[in-house]
């Protein structure tokens, strides 16, 4: 969406194909295009191969941005012509007319024009959700550094004044009754997350977000729920402490525990998830894993799936004796990837 922004800003015309909700007749879609670009997580590499074969032949310049290009930019020039690595705002213009590897830069939030979401079906999204929201940032990267994530930026953060005014600007364009804080993590700073639900209060819409378990205390949860929030994505990981100091989570068993009590008891929806496959991990270890999760608590099992250019580099799934006596709905669960929002929906 911000591409998109970026290029429309220079003159240039822009059509977004959105393979999350629509298939398409790449052929006839491509007929007036000069430059087609591509970005996706290692498990859409097959589709950005097949996507960019068919456009060499038809003569059309290809451009790979993502995770993909920023941390296997050699392998990717063998499918496209272009990668960019790391972010592309500033330097999307110049990648129209280079080949191989353009070194992304540091964009100036506050400068950006707002993300463009035509042709992504916003109102199909509604639709399928039953709910008119839109996702914003007010940060993007994360100074953390778990074995199991990469980020492909600095941790920086946008002004707030800037980001109530997308909000307003959302809601009288869409109708949107919420706001998805996309964030990595929207808590780290605490003052600044009670002045996001000052903001969210007079806006008043709800609102969901990814919080981190150390960093959450009573006046936030309290502020929390008296400002809308209906949905917190909480990251737990696991309740065992060596695990989590494995994964250089950073965080302590006991302050997960905290936090998961104070949304249970302000009665503010969320889950979160324990990460199982690791590939140091024997059957006993994961079996432990899943009997220590509490009965109470909206947390449950997904399988690891470790990004390109993390410590964790592949995944070993659940060993067959354990994954057969789990529920099938817990079954749907992991392998869906913990991409619910609302996991309660396949609860036992």
């Amino acid at each position: 969406m911000y591409l998109s922004s970026a290029l429309k800003a220079k003159g240039h015309d822009v059509k977004v194909l959105n393979y999350n909700l629509w298939d398409y007749d790449l052929e006839s879609e491509l007929e007036k295009a000069e430059v087609a670009m591509f970005t996706g997580f290692e498990e859409f590499l097959p589709y950005i191969k097949r996507d960019a074969a068919i456009c060499k032949e038809l003569g059309i310049k290809t451009i790979l941005g993502g995770a993909l290009a920023t941390f296997k930019p050699q392998e990717m020039l063998n499918y496209v012509d272009t990668v960019v690595v790391g972010e592309a705002e500033e330097v999307i213009e110049n990648a129209l007319t280079s080949l191989g590897i353009v070194p992304g830069h540091k964009p100036n939030l506050e400068v950006l024009p707002l993300p463009d979401y035509e042709g992504f079906g916003i109102d199909e999204y509604h639709i399928r959700h039953s709910r008119r929201y839109m996702g914003i940032l007010t940060s993007r990267g994360c100074p953390y550094k778990c074995t199991f994530c990469a980020q492909t930026c600095k941790f920086k953060m946008r002004k707030l004044d800037s980001v109530f005014k997308e909000i307003d600007f959302y809601k009288d364009k869409y109708g949107i009754e919420s706001i998805c804080f996309n964030d990595n993590t929207l808590n780290l700073n605490k003052n600044r997350f009670l002045d996001i639900c000052k903001g969210m209060y007079v806006s008043g819409i709800s609102w969901g977000a990814a919080i981190r378990a150390d960093h959450f205390d009573e006046q936030m949860a309290f502020y929390a729920k008296w400002s809308g929030c209906f949905y917190l994505v909480v990251g737990v990981e696991s309740f065992k402490q060596d695990k989590l100091d494995r994964m250089n989570k950073r965080i302590k068993v006991d302050q997960i525990y905290k936090t998961l009590d104070l949304l249970h008891k302000f009665d503010i929806d969320y889950h979160g998830n324990v990460l199982v496959g690791f590939e140091d991990e024997t059957e006993e270890d994961i079996q432990e894993e899943l009997a220590g999760i509490p009965k109470h608590y909206k947390v449950f099992p997904v399988m690891v799936q470790p990004f390109i250019g993390t410590k964790d580099g592949r995944k070993r799934g659940i060993p067959e004796k354990i994954y057969s006596n789990l529920t099938s709905k817990f079954k749907e669960y992991i392998e869906s990837k913990g991409k619910y929002c609302y996991p309660e929906l396949v609860q036992a």
